[in-house]
């Protein structure tokens, strides 16, 4: 601290100069000290400050000591009890406005299911307008009494303070610890991201892993069949015919898991793969024999019931 006589530095704790003596101006006092009255007290702004804490401190000030001075509560609008209803709550350590927030909507739907079987032909009508009562009380008034109930449940944390706490400064820090905000708010944030996150890929992941191992059953399926139409080719390369089985055309390669049976139809020669697992349990892929202009079988890979994205590029509709 600098003398405004003679210029020389000195302690910020001196109240005189070390170099002339003149009295030194005082230091301004620290805004974040409780101003005690001249009984020792504190005012009332002291208790709020410490109940409310430094978040905001100054909005709801102004609020409470509106209330104060009206000597009832008013009208007012809370912009995070609007958009942030329950974290809002949660926020402010109204634990218990909270809870009833949550289960509020359940409430509202079993009572007006109630309604509306006890209604009958006019149920459409009360139900709908019970939900729009619902939906102005939580967006409307709420917003406009959450200053209100905050206001209260301070004056009640202060009050119950007041009668079993003695000691300004004791009283000052318990209501500092009881008020306040809540950092829940962060971590139920922060949780539900995670888990928004989780479910964002698991919503992406789950089914390209599915259709992933659709896809290789079904590369599974078609080499199947390709050795089946291998050997009916064979089998009617040498006698001209369609065998009647596969097992009459030489054909005993062992079915992966993914093929539940295999046949063929003597008549056209047809080899029908039934397909067993999730997604194409139950339906079939094709193998539909022609002749080419050699008279040899030549086959087609197709499949009218399992979607082409599944299939073989070589079994596709659509190639």
């Amino acid at each position: 601290m600098f003398c405004s006589k003679c210029g020389t530095s000195n302690d910020e704790a001196a109240n005189f100069c070390a170099n002339c003596g003149y009295p030194l101006p005082l230091s301004a006092p620290d805004a974040s000290m409780p101003r005690v009255q001249a009984d020792g007290s504190v005012s009332e702004d002291e208790y709020y400050k410490a109940v409310v804490g430094p978040k905001n401190q100054d909005y709801y000030l102004r609020h409470f000591s509106r209330f104060d001075s009206e000597g009832k509560t008013s009208v007012t609008w809370n912009w995070p009890s609007f958009l942030v209803t329950f974290y809002w709550l949660l926020y402010r350590k109204m634990w218990l406005n909270a809870l009833i927030y949550f289960f509020l909507p359940y409430l509202a739907l079993i009572l007006l299911g109630i309604v509306g079987v006890a209604a009958g032909d006019a149920s459409g009508l009360l139900v709908g307008g019970g939900y729009l009562l619902y939906m102005a009380g939580i967006f409307i008034v709420l917003p406009m009494y959450a200053n209100a109930l905050y206001y209260k449940q301070c004056k009640k944390i202060i009050a119950t303070v007041r009668a079993t706490t003695h000691g300004m400064e004791r009283q000052l820090g318990e209501l500092a610890g009881k008020g306040g905000t809540s950092n829940i708010v962060i971590i139920l944030i922060l949780i539900f991201t995670f888990v928004a996150v989780i479910g964002i890929l698991a919503a992406v992941a789950i089914p390209a892993y599915q259709d992933f191992t659709v896809k290789s059953r079904m590369v599974l399926a078609a080499g199947v069949g390709k050795e089946a139409a291998g050997s009916v080719g064979n089998f009617y390369s040498q006698y001209r015919t369609i065998p009647q089985s596969l097992e009459a055309a030489g054909f005993a390669s062992p079915l992966p898991p993914s093929v539940k049976e295999i046949g063929i139809d003597g008549q056209t020669g047809a080899i029908t793969i039934r397909m067993d697992g999730a997604m194409v349990g139950g339906k079939t892929l094709l193998f539909v024999p022609s002749l080419d202009a050699g008279d040899q079988l030549v086959w087609t890979c197709m499949s009218e019931e399992i979607q082409d994205k599944y299939l073989p590029h070589d079994c596709r509709q659509s190639k």
